[in-house]
């Protein structure tokens, strides 16, 4: 299978040159925003009245069924991706695995991912991974130390049964002579003899081992995750960032992404945690209508005429200016040309 780092390359089309796309590349659905970690540098650590807090939950099958048939009614070419994974972990939902069966057997999507810290794995749960056909499953490593994992992801777990989880999985994999799911397991540089720690600790594991780059959530109230997870350390994780950084005006992810939320709301963006991209909900339209809709056609014109600052979100996000998680430049696309005529 193609490794976990190389698929944003893998036929990869110009997103500048074939917009505006009759059918989104990436659909993310999001089975629960619940999550067993509260990491330092994640908004799961942050307490008080806002429209993540008040809309915790775990996405309901009658919710998943309605996605998957809005997307099955859909013409056009299969979703490149669909992720079963956003802003919690997707273990916390019991019908993760039913869920996953639903959408494989739908057939909409090239390949199907999850993104987890694998620390609910089962023996159940991994044979029914590879049963009903999960491709890529990206496991999230805060820590190759004991006591900093405590202290980052604000739980009790062990970070050896995590190791010892996706031992079980690579050999129930091997029990069934199953290439999938591929297993990438990275964790965010921590410009340290730590990297090395880690990917000798993973690599007899995964099928994958790597690091990422820092980058900053959505900021709330002042707040910076980054600072809070590399501390006296900052200064080279915004090093790290800037360098890899490109100075772009529009954010690329509403040309051809869609995300729903535990709750139905659909939006273009799979960091906005804050809710500010909100453009419809799938009881009350389909994803079609969204996609074709007002709504998102003013929210490209907005990217496009660089008027971020009108969206909540978007005036405080810095994530697509890096070179590593957004690969696509759409700056200089004709606003006239977005218009998408339905087939």
């Amino acid at each position: 299978m193609i490794p976990y780092t190389k698929l944003k390359e893998h036929n990869r089309q110009n997103l500048k040159e074939v917009t505006p796309l009759k059918k989104p590349f990436t659909l993310i659905i999001e089975p629960t925003n619940i999550c067993n970690f509260r990491c330092i540098q994640c908004f799961q650590s942050i307490s008080g009245d806002n429209y993540f807090n008040k809309n915790k939950m775990k996405m309901s099958k009658e919710c998943f069924i309605k996605i998957i048939d809005q997307m099955k009614s859909w013409k056009g070419p299969k979703l490149k991706v669909l992720k079963l994974s956003l802003y919690g972990e997707p273990f916390v939902n019991p019908n993760f695995c039913e869920m996953l069966k639903i959408a494989k057997l739908a057939n909409i999507a090239e390949r199907i991912e999850t993104t987890t810290n694998a620390s609910l794995l089962t023996e159940d749960i991994c044979t029914k991974l590879i049963e009903f056909g999960l491709d890529y499953m990206r496991v999230s490593i805060y820590s190759a130390i004991q006591e900093k994992n405590y202290r980052v992801t604000n739980s009790k777990i062990d970070i050896n049964a995590i190791h010892n989880n996706l031992l079980m999985l690579k050999r129930i994999k091997q029990k069934y002579k199953s290439n999938i799911p591929f297993v990438g397991v990275k964790m965010l540089d921590t410009y340290s003899e730590e990297n090395d720690l880690f990917v000798n600790t993973y690599k007899d594991v995964a099928d994958e081992v790597y690091l990422d780059k820092p980058h900053n959530w959505i900021s709330y109230k002042g707040k910076s995750f980054i600072d809070d997870l590399y501390g006296s350390d900052v200064e080279k994780a915004k090093t790290d960032l800037k360098i890899s950084s490109s100075n772009r005006m529009a954010c690329a992810l509403p040309f051809f992404t869609l995300a729903v939320r535990s709750n139905g709301d659909v939006s273009p963006c799979c960091i906005d945690w804050i809710g500010g991209t909100n453009i419809g909900n799938v009881f009350k339209e389909t994803l079609e209508d969204v996609w074709y809709g007002e709504r998102m056609f003013e929210f490209r014109k907005m990217q496009l005429k660089n008027r971020k600052n009108e969206n909540e979100s978007c005036r405080n996000c810095e994530l697509f200016l890096s070179d590593y998680y957004t690969r696509d430049n759409i700056d200089g696309f004709p606003v006239e040309k977005l218009r998408i005529q339905k087939n």
